[in-house]
């Protein structure tokens, strides 16, 4: 369906955009929510593992931090596979995949080629307002920019945690996929004051 890179250096606002991204997916279009990190106050499906991601369909997939998973310990045929899985996802599976990298060019080619949208946050001074400028097509230049959101981001950072760290995509993985929701007061970034 859509295929959006949301592209920023270290601390630049990337996950808190795709999150902001996936709430709006799962609030205003009423989607279904997969991720590959742990949300907070939005239900949730945690895909860790290839055959996780190759059973998703019919919603809205974040990927923090997405393509560490292409460069893992995955064998040559695995990591082809994964990134094959997500042309397959996103274009005939009604799955809109949302995903980080700092650089545009750390991501697969082909995958490139064929991603829709390239959205670049921008914190304001105070890292009250976040502004997503959302280029259409994967050349961002002037001509292109379709959208500028603007989102006030206190109630974003509560619903993931700024901390966690995410771990290497597994071959393999036999528990069945499980939607869950953790309410907002259980993430431990709310805690720990760090945004």
């Amino acid at each position: 369906m859509v295929l959006i890179a949301v592209v920023g250096e270290l601390g630049s606002g990337k996950t808190l955009s795709m999150t902001y991204l996936i709430w709006r997916n799962w609030y205003y279009k009423k989607k279904k929510v997969f991720s590959n990190y742990r949300l907070y106050g939005i239900p949730f499906t945690l895909v860790n593992s290839l055959q996780d991601f190759e059973q998703i369909s019919d919603g809205v997939f974040g990927g923090d931090e997405l393509w560490s998973w292409a460069d893992s310990r995955l064998s040559q045929k695995a990591r082809n596979r994964f990134v094959s899985t997500i042309l397959l996802k996103s274009r005939k599976r009604g799955l809109t995949v949302i995903y980080t990298s700092q650089s545009f060019d750390q991501i697969d080619k082909r995958i490139r080629k064929v991603t829709d949208f390239v959205a670049y946050p921008i914190m304001n001074r105070t890292n009250e307002v976040c502004k997503i400028l959302l280029f259409k097509g994967s050349k961002p230049n002037p001509t292109n920019l379709m959208h500028t959101l603007y989102f006030k981001t206190q109630p974003v950072f509560e619903l993931y945690d700024s901390t966690e760290e995410i771990g290497e995509l597994l071959e393999e993985d036999y528990e069945p996929l499980v939607e869950q929701f953790i309410p907002i007061e259980k993430n431990p970034a709310l805690h720990k004051k760090v945004y």
